[in-house]
């Protein structure tokens, strides 16, 4: 039996790509220090999914706030407060964002979800709408496909297992003129039913990225290729970007 997974689901599947608690840790202790914030500071995370990054954040110390389209995945998250014996506040909430202008410290959008969409018109939305939300000389971390890495590594097919231990083909194809990346998915669940899905990803180069930035009053300050801190080069499938609301 075939179906096809909704834009929810496809936003479900692409966080918990990276849904690990140790992982989620190790990017947190790298990214954080890209806030260049005191303890205290209120820091919005977009797109936070099950809440593993904006948990390990307020373990830090940081006053957190997730939003996600997906109501399963926060719902998950506000049931891991209490596991994780810190207090975050999640929302299911997409742009425009129920926030007033200039309340927020710094904004991270961690796992590889920006540009998920394959629209150009929604990450300008997105980055607008971030611009509101910060105030004057706040931060901005994004962890993105790096455009160049992407290529350069280029699978046009691979198997993954997804975190219930399902077998995922994923088929991809490459559309050089527009920067965007066609991604098949066919699952095959527990219960022997084949789920087949499709998306496309919006795939920038760091110029690109700089100048759609400046559009939206930021300004890119840092590009990295790790979350060790490594320069960002040719061979780097994703990309972690520094950026500060002018």
């Amino acid at each position: 039996m075939t179906g096809v997974l909704d834009r929810q689901a496809v936003f479900t599947f692409g966080y918990h790509w990276i849904a690990d608690e140790e992982e989620a840790a190790e990017q947190i202790e790298f990214a954080r220090r890209l806030l260049y914030l005191p303890v205290g500071s209120l820091v919005l995370m977009p797109f936070c999914g099950a809440g593993w990054h904006a948990h390990e954040l307020a373990m830090w110390g940081y006053q957190v706030v997730g939003t996600d389209p997906c109501p399963k995945l926060v719902e998950e998250a506000l049931e891991r407060n209490h596991k994780m014996g810190v207090s975050v506040m999640f929302a299911v909430a997409e742009a425009p964002l129920p926030f007033r202008e200039a309340s927020f410290d710094a904004a991270m959008i961690l796992g590889t979800r920006f540009g998920l969409t394959g629209s150009e018109r929604d990450d300008r939305r997105w980055l607008a709408e971030l611009a509101r939300v910060l105030k004057p000389n706040g931060r901005l971390v994004l962890e993105l496909p790096h455009r160049d890495g992407i290529v350069r590594n280029w699978q046009e097919r691979t198997w993954e297992r997804l975190p219930d231990d399902a077998p995922c083909l994923i088929v991809r194809k490459w559309d050089a003129l527009t920067g965007r990346m066609l991604e098949e998915w066919t699952v095959m669940d527990a219960d022997g039913q084949t789920l087949r899905f499709a998306f496309t990803c919006r795939i920038y180069t760091p110029t690109e990225l700089a100048a759609l930035l400046q559009t939206h009053g930021f300004e890119m300050t840092n590009a990295f290729g790790t979350f060790l801190g490594a320069e960002l080069a040719l061979h780097h499938r994703r990309m972690i970007i520094q950026a500060i609301r002018q």
